[in-house]
């Protein structure tokens, strides 16, 4: 049917003397800089130029547009953000030479748990910032950026006195306290009572009228807060009036960006004096897909440190008696101060034993005491003499003094 036109046809003849991308963009334009002199904005958000980059054929036809559009809206005062979903194989470098600043966004799968979201400035010219990759998280209400944190950006705060557990066994073990802003690493393996020794700081710092953190990664709120008041310790009144801050972080949703933040908040904004971290393998656990997770903790730890703030930092071995006992990790490098409890046999029975192996300013006693918990208690004997190979588990009496810092009941 050659006598019909076919309408189709009769379009496509419209291109025949232009490129058919050059219409089409320049139709866009157009319509884009009519609205810009009728609103005279100051700000143009343009969602998104991968729309332009389809139809546009070739990269520097592209590039032209682009220019165009930043040069229109220069001479006019107004400040543009471009929108750009291109994948790393699509990226134009040299378009990103066009812009005065660019900010990459990008999205991590996690094995389990929420995915991880994070911001990088690539470039902003005339302008200083915080390089490297920052944690970021899109919530009910808007988007929230964790900067990396960076220590030495915080001023160093003067140190007090000595921290005391005001038991008078633990002090004479620590030589007196330990200095202020100071990072003490509490060893052992499960269930010896790392988080006990923790909470006798924390609550002598609330008898001191000093605002504490503790932050939970292993268990839940109620069970820390029911095992501290079987000892006795306290602890419920000192969080109801406001003096002790215990939280539990959910290792699948948060990640480590957000942890610093969490921690800073209570550092700056409520004066946060006493800060444990309990444990750190959950700490690590929470970043099993962050290869550098040991910078995180080691500069968490210097801005602590920098602000004063004294930290507990526990860790479990794997093991229970015997040579045998080893930490998932080493990370005595990032304390100032190690505990080490251990397990050790006596008569058919088992018994704790509490050392401190490390004090990087001041002396300290280098005795092992028995340590005791029962029910409304904690004690902390007198230096056990008499014996070798406590640490190992397995005490063999040397001689007929077995212990003057046995503890009867």
């Amino acid at each position: 049917m050659t006598g019909l036109s076919d309408p189709c046809v009769e379009e496509q003849s419209d291109y025949t003397l232009f490129p058919e991308a050059e219409v089409e963009i320049g139709e866009t334009l157009q319509h884009l800089f009519s609205e810009v002199e009728r609103l005279k904005p100051t700000l143009l958000v343009l969602d998104t130029v991968s729309s332009l980059r389809v139809v546009a054929p070739t990269p520097a036809f592209h590039r032209r547009q682009l220019r165009l559009i930043r040069d229109y809206m220069a001479a006019r005062s107004c400040t543009t953000v471009m929108l750009d979903e291109a994948s790393s194989g699509e990226k134009d470098m040299r378009t990103q030479t066009l812009a005065d600043g660019v900010l990459e966004l990008q999205q991590f799968d996690c094995a389990y748990g929420a995915d991880r979201r994070r911001l990088r400035i690539r470039k902003l010219r005339g302008c200083s910032y915080l390089s490297g990759a920052h944690d970021f998280s899109i919530n009910a209400g808007g988007l929230i950026v964790y900067p990396r944190l960076v220590a030495q950006s915080y001023a160093t705060t003067p140190s007090a006195e000595p921290l005391r557990s005001d038991d008078e066994q633990i002090d004479n073990l620590t030589g007196g306290g330990f200095p202020r802003g100071s990072s003490t690493l509490v060893v052992g393996p499960a269930g010896i009572g790392k988080s006990t020794i923790t909470t006798l700081y924390v609550m002598a710092g609330a008898m001191h009228n000093e605002n504490s953190c503790v932050l939970l990664f292993d268990e839940s709120v109620e069970t820390h807060l029911t095992r501290s008041e079987g000892l006795g310790l306290g602890i419920t009144a000192a969080r109801d009036a406001g003096r002790v801050s215990i939280m539990h972080l959910d290792l699948a949703e948060l990640s480590v960006g957000q942890i610093a933040a969490l921690v800073i908040k209570e550092v700056e904004e409520k004066d946060v004096k006493i800060v444990v971290i309990d444990t750190l393998n959950g700490y690590l656990q929470s970043a099993m897909d962050e290869p550098t997770v040991l910078l995180h903790i080691r500069e968490l730890v210097s801005y602590l440190g920098r602000r004063g703030v004294t930290t507990f930092l526990t860790l479990t071995q794997h093991g229970i008696l015997g040579p045998e006992i080893t930490a998932p990790i080493d990370l005595s490098f990032l304390a100032d101060n190690v505990f080490l409890l251990r397990y050790f046999e006596k008569k058919g029975a088992i018994h704790k034993a509490l050392s401190v192996v490390k004090k990087r300013s001041g002396p300290h006693e280098t005795t092992i005491r028995e340590f005791l918990l029962g029910p409304g208690s904690v004690q902390v004997g007198e230096p056990l003499v008499g014996f070798t190979g406590v640490l190992t588990g397995t005490p063999v009496c040397g001689g007929d003094v077995e212990s003057t810092g046995r503890m009867d009941g």
